[in-house]
């Protein structure tokens, strides 16, 4: 499957219907996802902590698809937050969860830091993921169908310099997802790790801009519109896609993607030895 094949719309709401649960939905990455999810007939619960930039994207995707918006301004580094969101979306059924969230206050040495930061990261991107992840991925288990988009990132293969707590967090995600999709993936839910690398988003550059330095055209930065088709016509081929290295693989060459899988699989066959495999 080309990772850029046209989607079936009829298909994708049938498998993933009727409502779309898009966590970190503003801008960047969060406002292409529920765009295409809208193109393709899905409602969308849209969840962010700017009620004024979900305000407005709700009443752009109303008017321009037709569908049904919901949105909920909620701080996920906050105890709770998932709580607020099973809350809202109340009998609505998501067989759709996108989790989105999880960019670091900021780029700092660990100990130059503020706790209070990283521990609200902590939160956002593995207290608050798992608690989401176990509420909606149980209903979808217990359907017998739906999907799972975490977007996740280069840094969750290993730490680096002024970004601890992210790496360290971002590989939590991975290791979550890689995981669900080995538990779910014969039960009709499809579980990805949509791990990027660097995208043109409001974010970045205004991390960027912090440090004196900007956006070029040199650089090729991916835009959020194109990664997000990627990961939603790859969402059936868990458990990771690695963009953009997996976007165009060598004939013959496994791609990044393709070595995750393997070794997940290897991987819970060597671990059903001792805990079994049931």
């Amino acid at each position: 499957m080309s990772t850029t094949a046209k989607i079936d719309s009829n298909e994708f709401r049938t498998k993933y219907g009727p409502w779309a649960l898009i966590v970190g939905a503003s801008h960047g990455l969060g406002e292409a996802f529920p765009r295409q999810l809208a193109a393709l007939g899905m409602n969308c619960i849209l969840v962010a902590r700017s009620a004024e930039k979900l305000q407005a994207l709700q009443g752009q995707l109303e008017s321009e698809f037709g569908i049904e918006v919901l949105s909920l301004t909620q701080d996920l580094s906050l105890p709770g937050a998932t709580e607020r969101m099973v809350e809202a979306v109340g009998s609505r059924e998501i067989g759709l969860l996108v989790y989105n969230a999880g960019s670091p206050p900021y780029a700092k040495h660990f100990l130059k830091g503020d706790m209070a930061d990283w521990s609200g990261l902590v939160v956002k991107n593995a207290q608050t993921l798992m608690e989401t992840c176990f509420h909606f991925g149980g209903e979808m288990v217990e359907r017998g169908r739906g999907g799972v988009v975490l977007v996740g990132s280069h840094a969750a293969f290993g730490g680096t310099k002024k970004l601890s707590v992210y790496t360290a967090t971002k590989a939590f995600g991975a290791n979550l997802g890689e995981s669900l999709w080995a538990e779910w993936s014969d039960k009709g839910v499809d579980v990805i790790n949509l791990l990027i690398a660097n995208t043109d988003t409001p974010t970045l550059r205004a991390h960027m801009a912090e440090h004196g330095l900007e956006v070029t055209p040199e650089m090729n930065i991916p835009i959020p519109e194109h990664i997000v088709r990627v990961g939603l016509a790859q969402l059936p081929n868990g458990p990771s896609f690695v963009f953009p290295d997996d976007e165009h693989p060598q004939e013959g060459k496994p791609t990044r993607g393709q070595h995750r899988r393997d070794y997940v699989i290897e991987s819970t066959r060597i671990t059903a030895t001792f805990v079994g495999d049931d």
